[in-house]
């Protein structure tokens, strides 16, 4: 899958100082250089325009914070600095109660880069790996820059002496196979010296690794003999039924379409994956083209059916049925011990389903509760009175329903996911 990611942006809350804002312009400085030279080069002056002389100056590589060049600026303010290779670098400087940082992209030639100090603050906060785990001995660090320290025990950071302003803070990955970095965006927003002031404090939560416990993937691709294998070769394999078939879909690669209830696909032995699970995660991208004017109907796009009394679940279009009008996405389970899928223990979204679009699908259990997520966003949860799945040997049902649609990158997970997961994935 190919996405851009968005950071999510947080509103801080400055305490020190006045309130200036850094303006800076670059460009590249012309005239014929015929070798690479990788400079930055320009003037540094204080809010109150007067130039900022010998102060110490700072460009630190962003991909490789060991790349470190230093420079003092002049009588003038004038400085100059010059790295060993081409990247995206941090620049930054401090002065008593001031700092100065911004980005610069080196490519080979000289750039121009004059820039303000702006008041000084800190920010502090608590980092965490799942909501109630903290994130101990994790860097946190504004990329580029001397500005880095690492969280304690209880995963508590502060960074002093940082500049007012937008700011991005990158928080380091303890373990990438579980748990993966994230770099958060910040303002930082003044508070005017008569007012009550308070440090700016977070709370983060670094997104679980798209492959940690993932226990299948079906990419939809290509099929061979009219089956679709999983790629990471730990479930079952999806036989293609009816004129169920692949065709060009999202990301210019292919997808299953599926077009009435003839047409479906089934993992008959998913090899045991979910037997007796505490609690589990099923992603997909959707695209539902058409839903018949049908009477109340739950509509599976993807369950765990038995057609009997052992259906585990089902996520499904929900038609005019348990408290929808028109249609809705909705997660529905069941212990699998004879129970039916009810609408009461369902989470059912509030949000009409868009026709012609594509939309990520995000639905799990933690052993207490079901969570549905469209589009990375929360829309719906249910309470569930058991804590284990019973049923065993039932088979996984792509379709087999009156609709017309497109499914695409089905993952299933052996662990649940939290509301940073799912943001992180839809946009990842």
């Amino acid at each position: 899958m190919k996405f851009l990611q968005k950071k999510a942006t947080l509103l801080l809350t400055a305490f020190l100082g006045t309130a200036f804002y850094f303006s800076a312009c670059s460009t590249e400085v012309a005239g014929g250089v015929s070798e690479e030279t990788n400079t930055v080069a320009g003037i540094l002056k204080f809010p109150d325009g007067n130039v900022a002389a010998r102060i110490a100056m700072q460009l630190q590589s962003i991909e490789n914070e060991a790349a470190i060049f230093v420079d003092t600026t002049d009588a003038e303010g004038k400085f100059s600095l010059t790295a060993n290779a081409r990247g995206l670098y941090g620049l930054s400087a401090n002065a008593n109660h001031f700092a100065y940082y911004d980005t610069v992209s080196l490519n080979g030639k000289s750039v121009q880069r004059n820039g303000d100090f702006v008041s000084a603050t800190s920010i502090s906060g608590n980092v965490y790996l799942r909501s109630a785990i903290s994130a101990s001995q994790v860097a946190v660090q504004i990329p580029g820059s001397p500005w880095k320290t690492t969280t304690d025990e209880n995963g508590y950071f502060v960074l002093n002496q940082i500049p007012e302003g937008e700011i991005s803070v990158s928080v380091s990955s303890p373990d990438k196979s579980w748990i993966l970095g994230q770099t958060f965006d910040a303002t930082a927003n003044h508070l005017d010296s008569e007012a009550i002031q308070s440090p700016a404090s977070f709370r983060w939560i670094l997104p679980l690794s798209p492959e940690y416990k993932i226990a299948g993937y079906w990419t939809f691709d290509e099929a061979n003999a009219g089956v679709v294998h999983d790629s990471r070769s730990i479930s079952g394999n999806a036989a293609l039924y009816g004129n169920a078939k692949l065709e060009l879909g999202r990301q210019r690669g292919k997808s299953l379409h599926l077009q009435n209830a003839s047409d479906f696909a089934v993992i008959e032995n998913d090899k045991g994956i979910l037997d007796s699970a505490k609690n589990f995660t099923i992603e997909m991208w959707v695209d539902i083209q058409n839903i018949p004017t049908e009477s109340a109907k739950i509509k599976n796009i993807l369950g765990k059916l038995s057609f009997g009394d052992s259906t585990i679940f089902s996520i499904a279009v929900v038609q005019d049925t348990c408290g929808v009008q028109g249609s809705a996405f909705g997660f529905f389970l069941a212990e699998g011990n004879g129970d039916s899928l009810l609408c009461e223990n369902a989470a059912i979204s509030k949000n009409e389903i868009s026709l012609n679009r594509w939309n990520y699908l995000a639905a799990t259990w933690n052993g207490d509760s079901t969570i549905l997520y469209v589009d990375g966003i929360r829309e719906a949860s249910a309470e569930t009175k058991f804590h284990q799945l019973s049923g065993k040997n039932i088979p996984i049902y792509l379709g087999k329903e009156n609709l017309d649609l497109f499914i695409d990158d089905v993952k299933i997970y052996t662990t649940s996911i939290e509301d940073i997961d799912a943001i992180y994935r839809y946009n990842e």
